[in-house]
């Protein structure tokens, strides 16, 4: 029966997915034609509100149908367009931070995404629709200087553009043949990468607040397991800091995730 379950949630995403995205692809194209105001805030709007009906319908099958429950402790900001750092973990993080942070009106998600998920059917056109920063990560200056572009680019888009910049600090998802790779001195999480956020916090508008989210699945994280309800408890912790007060970016992340890793049952 759980094959059965994640075989339709499998189905619905992609036709759910499939259905929004002509419509984002249509505004990105508008976007590109009509770079003044006030169309080109119209057209904001509408893509905020296609990416909203399109977690809308994804929360109402995870939540009312496969039965995903999370239990938040802790508040969002009352801000339009905060910097959001999260570990990760599986792919139902998406629907998880969806369900935490853009339900019930709080801010869209911008995903800080490898490049190369651009190729990705449907959700690389996504991507590419709502202007979701592109990084190389690849070495070298002219790499660097290319992902720190991009990010610039978005955060001062923030002014006219709603959305929280969401960050997977760790740069990829948690396996055990990356964590033996690794060897973090984390017992339950990657180390994280400071490259993202110091470029964020240097680009961001002044007050931007910074929230950490740390995710935790009460059971198994196979996102084949997840989406047919077979973890059904999710606990989603929310910190926020004053980025006026974060230091040096490296020894702030290393103590956050030292404390996102006491929160995982031992």
């Amino acid at each position: 029966m759980r094959h059965i379950i994640s075989l339709l949630t499998t189905l619905i995403v992609i036709i759910n997915l499939g259905f929004w995205v002509i419509w984002l692809a249509l505004l990105g194209l508008l976007k590109l034609i009509f770079q003044q105001d006030p169309l080109r805030s119209w057209i904001n709007m509408a893509s905020e509100l296609c990416y909203r009906g399109a977690v809308a319908v994804h929360n109402f099958w995870m939540f009312r149908i496969v039965g995903l429950r999370l239990n938040i402790q802790g508040q969002l900001p009352d801000h339009s367009s905060p910097i959001i750092i999260s570990n990760h973990q599986t792919w139902t993080d998406i629907p998880v931070l969806h369900g935490a942070v853009t339900a019930d009106g709080g801010p869209i998600l911008k995903f800080l995404i490898k490049r190369e998920l651009l190729w990705v059917p449907i959700i690389g056109w996504i991507c590419y629709s709502l202007n979701f920063p592109r990084l190389f990560r690849g070495q070298g200056n002219d790499a660097r200087r290319r992902d720190y572009s991009a990010i610039k680019s978005f955060s001062e888009s923030l002014h006219s553009e709603r959305g929280a910049l969401m960050i997977f600090s760790e740069g990829t998802r948690f396996t055990s043949e990356k964590y033996r790779n690794q060897s973090p001195p984390y017992k339950h999480l990657l180390t994280p990468r400071p490259g993202g956020l110091k470029i964020a916090l240097e680009t961001a508008p002044k007050g931007t607040p910074v929230v950490d989210i740390t995710i935790i699945y009460r059971g198994s994280t196979n996102f084949w397991h997840c989406i047919g309800g077979g973890t059904q408890d999710v606990d989603v912790i929310i910190r926020t800091f004053d980025s006026t007060n974060i230091g040096q970016i490296r020894t702030w992340l290393d103590t956050r995730w030292a404390e996102k890793d006491a929160y995982f049952p031992i």
